[in-house]
């Protein structure tokens, strides 16, 4: 079975070549408009993916970083990833956070990096995860 990714962005180019490169590469892929729309697929069971994809600014200024947040405490051990053109600017909002469990992709990205990133990622967590509740 294929591992699950969530991307959540609201540029639907970039959703786009997310998902061609990603699906080219094996994994299945739910894109996401909305930073709410991905919280509220995770109500289903099988839209749980094995890494997400965040970017900062959808919604709202920080919508990403609140998704993070919430992510975080449904899902610990669950993997994520910033995309964002922020870069490490957004650093500074995880103080006290473990660097295992951040990582920040600056846009645009080329598709060679962020499968490598990916790959290290999901290597570090390689079975479905379960709420912590």
């Amino acid at each position: 079975m294929p591992q699950k990714i969530a991307h959540i962005d609201d540029d639907p180019d970039i959703r786009d070549t997310v998902r061609r490169i990603l699906t080219m590469n094996g994994y299945e892929v739910d894109s996401y408009h909305t930073s709410a729309d991905f919280i509220n697929a995770l109500n289903n069971p099988e839209s749980i993916p094995d890494l997400a994809i965040l970017d900062v600014m959808v919604e709202s200024m920080d919508a990403g970083l609140k998704t993070y947040v919430e992510l975080h405490e449904q899902f610990p051990g669950m993997q994520a990833v910033f995309m964002t053109s922020l870069g490490d600017m957004i650093l500074p909002y995880f103080v006290d956070k473990s660097q295992e469990w951040v990582c920040i992709i600056e846009k645009p990205v080329e598709p060679a990096v962020l499968l490598s990133i990916i790959r290290d990622r999901l290597d570090r967590n390689p079975s479905k995860l379960n709420s912590s509740a």
